[in-house]
């Protein structure tokens, strides 16, 4: 084991000051099954550490998987090594801590109890009840199951000592469907600590149903549209624009919304939310990388754009206190800025209401090529997408082989209405479904 006060006394000795430990602990397993048969398995534990301190007011970085007082001496040395390279005029500080940290339950002990034959079999039902229950239903072509614990712990030579311990899991299913020459796949998952949550029938029941609505599609017509986001759609792409609000992005002039704090961003049906304390939300912390205590907050409310997130760092910059939001993406990267569960707030309307409302439009179900599609600081986009016609106040025939075209942020002054069915997927950022007054769509 590593003695943290012998590191942090090593630090001192050899002049650096401030200084932090952050140990992260993962246990994870996966599995696969293929046509009744187990396709893969894996089951890891990793434990590893970051250490990072102050040496002549610059902020080092090192890492290790082997945390025991061998290692102290490579820590600091390395720590010193690195903020010897740092070019950045930013002093960075080591956090002393809050007066309160949330109370979070991210635990659910009974999902360790689950056996891997349970997982096994739950994919091994769901996949023979969905071939089963229709002839065009030709394969599961994907079928997987997997689910983990984390923990970490955040100590300094402030005094400051955080943990927290979290797990999950999610299964993720697709099946492919075919009728006259037209192939068509469809994917769906849950997500839960709860295992009595993961139903074979009802899952494969829906993922089959997902998968047929999509037979018979077809071509519409190039035009202008009033479109229906769907709620994971409308997610994914704040999810690709979520860097537009990191403070860090706006001070580099890598966010159109620099200078817009208190500017109407949005439509003011459209409001924001970053909440870090919702009940099994993916995102969920009581304390960010730093060592800040989380808070929830709006971040646009009302179409108006209320704040940026911020690290320590950024907070400084902008001469504000910072939103703990300054989290890290592993072990071995120093902090950034991501959301924490962010999702837009919901409406009071139904999707059934929404679509009896709009009469005639388009229904965006899935989209494809965010990556290369969109640009993620001026919000342009042009993405490949399929869903359904809205006809005379209902979803009617399936469409594929469409582009839609614009702004996000023309899009988001453009909302109409937004829906009452707020998801979030597998993922920590979500919304409802979103009414969009007109979109340009590519078709035929």
């Amino acid at each position: 084991m590593l003695d943290y006060n012998l590191l942090f006394e090593k630090g001192r000795q050899s002049g650096l000051t401030d200084m932090e430990v952050y140990v992260v602990e993962d246990e994870t397993f996966s599995c696969k099954v293929f046509e009744g048969e187990v396709d893969a398995y894996s089951v890891a534990a990793t434990r590893s550490l970051s250490f990072r301190g102050l040496y002549n007011e610059k902020m080092g970085y090192t890492y290790t998987e082997k945390i025991h007082s061998d290692s102290i001496d490579f820590l600091v040395e390395s720590a010193i090594e690195n903020a010897l390279l740092i070019e950045k005029d930013d002093v960075q500080e080591i956090y002393g801590g809050d007066g309160h940290y949330e109370a979070l339950d991210l635990y659910e002990p009974a999902l360790e109890t689950v056996e891997a034959e349970e997982k096994i079999a739950f994919l091994k039902a769901v996949e023979a009840k969905a071939l089963a229950l229709d002839p065009r239903v030709k394969s599961i072509n994907y079928n997987s199951f997997a689910n983990g614990t984390s923990s970490s712990r955040l100590i300094n030579s402030k005094g400051l000592d955080l943990s927290q311990q979290a797990n999950y899991a999610y299964a993720y299913v697709s099946a492919l469907v075919s009728e006259n020459d037209e192939n068509k796949t469809a994917g769906d998952f849950i997500v839960s600590q709860d295992f009595s949550k993961f139903e074979a029938e009802p899952f494969a029941v829906a993922l089959v149903e997902k998968a047929l609505n999509k037979l018979g599609s077809s071509i519409p017509a190039s035009g202008t549209y009033p479109v229906l986001l769907k709620n994971l759609v409308a997610g994914q792409l704040l999810d690709a624009m979520s860097g537009s609000f990191s403070a860090e992005n706006v001070r580099k002039d890598l966010s159109r919304l620099k200078d817009k704090l208190s500017a109407q961003i949005a439509a003011p049906v459209f409001t924001i939310m970053d909440d870090p304390h919702l009940d099994n939300g993916l995102g969920s912390a009581a304390f960010d990388g730093e060592g800040v205590a989380t808070f929830s907050k709006y971040v646009v409310y009302q179409g108006k754009l209320l704040t940026y997130l911020h690290s320590l760092a950024t907070a400084k910059h902008f001469g504000v206190k910072s939103t703990g939001n300054g989290f890290r993406s592993g072990f071995k990267g120093p902090v950034s800025i991501s959301p924490s569960n962010m999702y837009v707030l919901p409406g009071a309307d139904s999707f059934e209401t929404l679509a009896q409302n709009m009469r005639t439009g388009i229904y965006i179900t899935d989209i494809q090529g965010l990556h290369a599609g969109l640009n993620s600081i001026s919000g342009d986009f042009s993405l490949s997408a399929s869903g359904f016609m809205i006809e005379n106040g209902q979803v009617g025939k399936p469409i594929h082989e469409i582009t839609i075209a614009g702004n996000y942020f023309d899009m988001l002054n453009d909302i109409q209405h937004i829906g009452s069915d707020l998801d979030f997927g597998a993922s920590s950022i979500g919304s409802p479904t979103l009414w969009i007054g007109s979109l340009a769509v590519s078709g035929q």
